[in-house]
């Protein structure tokens, strides 16, 4: 979900560019793509699909270090397979060009 919200955010240009790579990977034409976001990094390959975040908050416990920059916590890395992912992409994207729609500043448009 965060990847959603701070990566894809409301565009629906994202989410095509990302559904274009996973259909070149789906039909051969590309073995990997790769797409580098504000907060996560996304690769694409015939295995699935690699997504991890950029950044790691520090412990607040630990000394802070080179690494702590560095995602090494299971947690921050998420792998699905391809098709998951584009139903994933599918729903975001509905929720976002529905949420569009309902926009306030479209209101205006509508004659009364």
């Amino acid at each position: 979900m965060t990847f959603l919200e701070t990566d894809v955010q409301g565009s629906d240009h994202v989410c095509h560019d990302l559904m274009d790579d996973l259909t070149a990977i789906e039909d051969g034409t590309d073995e990997s793509r790769e797409f580098i976001g504000n907060a996560h990094s996304v690769t694409l390959s015939a295995d699935g699909v690699v997504l991890q975040a950029l950044h790691v908050a520090p412990d607040a416990s630990a000394e802070p270090t080179a690494s702590a920059a560095t995602p090494t916590d299971e947690t921050q890395t998420y792998t699905a397979p391809l098709k998951h992912f584009r139903e994933i992409l599918e729903d975001w994207e509905a929720f976002i060009l529905d949420d569009q729609l309902d926009a306030p500043m479209l209101d205006d448009d509508i004659p009364v």
